[in-house]
């Protein structure tokens, strides 16, 4: 992580840039300007770039590409442990236009670029002294169009899974699981979803901005499954949480730990037909994997990725599963975007990524998601810690998809719903 922290006098202002992890992203020159005291506005100017960046045309000949999830944190007077960060409601007026809600913009790699914080929104005194914090993280544009659902049946029928268990092609808003209203996040609709799976860096600076009570219930100390993450109370606030390997996926992640930082960047959980159709592809694409229909045994073999030591090992290819002697000490999640990171010569197939470029939807870790069970249409985070009501809380209407590296080959196609609730 790279930090950098400046003066401003527009008031007084402290920005303190804070760039989350992703393929090298960076959020730079960060300053304020145009401040207007009538409006209750100021505008946050900054840099954005990360290596990589990419589109492509998917299968119903719709365009996708990277982009970036930008949303500004804040602080009145010193950041402290009692409070920690609110979060920014942006407005209409900067060269980035923010979401409907104000709580975030998708921002492309550029120069100088403006969001406008409406700060008297949230009670600020125009002369306050303010401390701000910039952060992003790389997201992945999954267009609209049609897709295969439940492949093959093997997703079967529990927790109301849509179609019944039947295979079926998703090609409306309305094809949705018996009880869910039209419009419920099928798939079909454009929706944004990470391009990695949360890294344990990541997820240090969460622990690190919230308040010091609200952190200690998000974060349990762990040693296994390759899981680095310490909390070191002596230090002053804002440094307590650090990760070893803060590129590696973070593991030990509960439903509540994972719906909290799902709100605190005002995102949400994906449901799990979205997960199908980021995962496998648009239109006629029926891949049993993210990456095709090769099974990951073929022509794999056990290598050591850097980063790791000990008896640590996973495939070369593919994604990270079971290498058949699993043990606690020694496996566990690698680096997120491992099999894309260059580390070893792969052919497009064999970096595991989904026909989108999401990455290790398939192995390393099982990812959260909402389940067809759960047919409440659920709203966007706000940015705090506290869960909306529309989301499920830890039972039927929840659930895993995409397997782990403890589990079997059979876990990582698309369609497995062996973890569905």
């Amino acid at each position: 992580m790279n930090k950098k922290m400046k003066r401003y006098l527009v008031p007084l202002l402290l920005l303190f840039v804070s760039p989350v992890w992703a393929n090298n992203i960076t959020v730079s020159n960060v300053s304020t300007q145009n401040q207007n005291y009538s409006a209750g506005t100021i505008e946050v100017k900054f840099d954005l770039t990360w290596e990589n960046t990419y589109s492509g045309t998917d299968d119903n000949s719709q365009s996708f590409y990277d982009r970036a999830w930008v949303f500004v944190k804040y602080t009145v007077g010193t950041p402290n442990e009692i409070d920690g960060w609110s979060h920014a409601t942006l407005t209409s007026g900067g060269t980035v236009t923010p979401e409907a809600d104000g709580k975030g913009a998708i921002v492309n790699i550029g120069t100088d670029q403006t969001l406008k914080w409406y700060y008297a929104d949230g009670g600020v005194a125009a002369n306050a002294t303010i401390n701000v914090s910039v952060l992003a993280m790389e997201v992945v544009l999954i267009p609209t169009g049609d897709f295969i659902y439940n492949k093959d049946n093997q997703g079967g029928t529990t927790y109301n899974n849509f179609s019944g268990g039947s295979e079926v092609t998703v090609d409306a808003t309305t094809d949705v699981p018996t009880g869910a209203a039209d419009g419920w996040p099928n798939g079909y609709s454009a929706f944004w979803i990470a391009k990695y799976e949360v890294t344990q860096g990541q997820y240090s600076d969460f622990l690190n901005m919230l308040a010091d009570a609200d952190a200690a219930n998000r974060f349990a100390s762990y040693t296994d499954y390759e899981h680095t993450i310490t909390d070191t109370p002596a230090n002053a606030y804002g440094s307590r949480y650090a990760a070893a390997k803060p590129n590696r996926s973070s593991a030990r992640i509960s439903w509540a730990d994972a719906t909290a930082y799902a709100s605190w960047i005002a995102m949400r959980p994906m449901t799990e037909m979205e997960f199908e159709k980021a995962a496998r592809g648009g239109g006629a694409t029926d891949y049993n994997y993210p990456w095709g229909n090769t099974d990951p045994a073929t022509g794999n073999s056990l290598y050591q990725p850097a980063d790791h030591s000990g008896n640590y090992n996973t495939y070369k290819y593919y994604a990270n599963y079971t290498d058949g002697s699993n043990d606690d000490t020694y496996d566990g999640s690698t680096s997120a975007g491992n099999y894309l990171s260059g580390d070893f010569v792969r052919t497009d197939e064999q970096t595991g990524a989904s026909p989108y470029g999401v990455t290790d939807m398939a192995g390393n870790l099982w990812e959260h998601l909402i389940n067809c069970a759960h047919t409440t249409t659920p709203a966007n985070g706000d940015g705090s810690i506290t869960v909306p009501g529309s989301w499920p809380a830890a039972a039927a209407g929840k659930g895993l998809r995409g397997g782990g590296w403890h589990g079997s080959a059979g876990d990582l196609r698309v369609s497995n719903r062996i973890n569905a609730g």
